[in-house]
């Protein structure tokens, strides 16, 4: 009888660790896994409201799916399951876009010894073909990232507009990001080299982007993050986080240009695309919905325009102007690498520039920063924030060694010899950095575009 009792409740036990892996595991769905600084479960640290997001066809902010959990007892209950339905619509709306990878953010807060945490956005990308069992990701959240609130000041009252996207809860309370304002441009020139030659010499240049061996690539999607940022008029590091995200669409691009910049002008090489910026703002939601002060802006290239297809590669259409780009420089958060000197038709390679751009940081994951911000700034009609133009978006690939652009830049005379720096940002950005089996955040100085100037 002992033995018989002894198996069923080996059995029961059996059954519930079944039961429990089947409702963690979704079949074609997706796992993520949070853990604190230190690998513990985040909901050790108090209750997790998420919201699951990506971008629509339109690169519009679409919801995917919103909860929370919580630790119970022994239980650490720190899995967010992302269920196959939404998993493959994240995946249709992609492969709709063209892409080879489908985009996937992540917002998060905590509530911890009464107080709200804000988390930054996570992002995961994930290929497109179908999975049975779930897609396990793990990731890391650093609390000290978060903007604090004390619940007890959230407000009370007249709501000040109602979220478009609410969704019957479990619970009654609630919090999201709700997109006040976005616009997008077409068939934007946007600068990949840009030369401002001083010398009394003239400067050719010339600028590739796509990659030697046959990978995907993509432009990052770039997040500014803060407390009433949209009020602010100059850039505080302190008071606004940047922070990339993963890409908004990938494919085999390829393009890219070659340039002569007379002595003592201006000459950028540039590749067509669609531009996008988002602006949304926190509301805590319980019967209705109120603002807390927090504000993002996302900003990112939805896509390229394609002049013609080459077997698998997709070109983008490319060339180059003489004079300055039509948006005004941030120079005051941009400062010289150290020179390279070189004489009469001695190249020098763009990626001579990059060990000394990203110094004491490996800035491969973020590739070129492209100005991005600054383009936006200017076709809104300085309708968005001044500090905006800091923003800038990278390139990157699948790989965690490689760099997108390359080219080089030769001193075409008549003097013996000038000197070519390169141009980054003043303020760290926190920046995916790809290792063989998983991504960590560096703060990294990274280039306010790859701004080239020649003395």
């Amino acid at each position: 009888m002992k033995w018989k009792g002894l198996l069923a409740v080996l059995l029961g036990l059996l059954m519930v660790g079944t039961i429990g892996y089947i409702k963690a595991s979704p079949l074609g769905g997706a796992k993520l896994i949070l853990v604190d600084e230190k690998g513990s479960p985040l909901t050790d640290q108090g209750k997790v409201y998420y919201t699951i997001w990506t971008f629509d066809e339109e690169g519009k902010f679409k919801v995917l799916s919103r909860g929370s959990i919580e630790r119970h007892f022994m239980f650490s209950n720190n899995v967010i399951k992302l269920s196959s339905q939404d998993f493959r619509m994240a995946k249709e709306i992609a492969k709709k876009k063209g892409s080879k990878t489908a985009f996937i953010g992540v917002d998060l807060w905590v509530i911890k010894d009464g107080k709200l945490y804000t988390l930054p956005p996570e992002s995961f990308e994930s290929g497109l073909e179908g999975n049975t069992l779930a897609k396990s990701l793990r990731l890391q959240i650093n609390l000290k990232e978060a903007r604090v609130k004390e619940l007890s000041h959230q407000k009370r009252g007249n709501p000040e507009m109602k979220i478009s996207e609410q969704r019957p809860m479990a619970h009654d309370v609630y919090y999201v990001w709700e997109t006040v304002k976005e616009e997008s441009y077409k068939n934007v020139k946007i600068p990949i080299l840009i030369i401002h030659n001083k010398a009394n010499s003239r400067v050719f240049g010339t600028a590739d982007i796509g990659m030697m061996v046959h990978k995907y690539w993509g432009p990052d999607v770039t997040v500014a993050f803060g407390e009433e940022i949209s009020k602010r008029i100059t850039f505080d590091p302190d008071s606004i986080t940047v922070k990339v995200l993963g890409r908004s669409t990938t494919n085999y691009f390829a393009g890219g240009e070659d340039i002569t910049v007379p002595s003592h002008s201006w000459g950028y090489v540039w590749v067509r695309g669609t531009v996008h910026y988002i602006y949304q703002k926190e509301y805590y939601c319980s019967v209705s919905c109120e603002p807390t002060g927090n504000e993002r802006y996302f900003a990112k290239i939805d896509g390229f325009t394609i002049d013609r297809v080459s077997g698998e590669i997709k070109h983008i259409v490319s060339g180059s102007t003489l004079g300055k780009p039509p948006y005004n420089f941030p120079d005051e958060w941009m400062k010289k690498s150290s020179g390279i000197s070189a004489g009469v038709n001695n190249p020098i390679s763009i990626s001579e520039f990059y060990g000394r751009i990203y110094a004491g940081s490996d800035g491969q994951s973020f590739g070129v920063g492209i100005p991005v911000g600054a383009i936006l700034e200017f076709l809104s009609g300085k309708s968005l924030p001044p500090w905006f133009a800091t923003i800038t978006v990278g390139f990157s690939t699948s790989d965690y060694s490689s760099y997108v652009m390359l080219g080089h830049l030769k001193n075409k005379g008549p003097s013996n010899r000038v000197t070519f720096y390169a141009m980054e940002g003043k303020y760290a950005v926190e920046i995916p950095v790809k290792h063989w089996f998983w991504t960590s955040y560096d703060r990294v100085n990274v280039p306010i575009g790859l701004y080239i100037e020649v003395d």
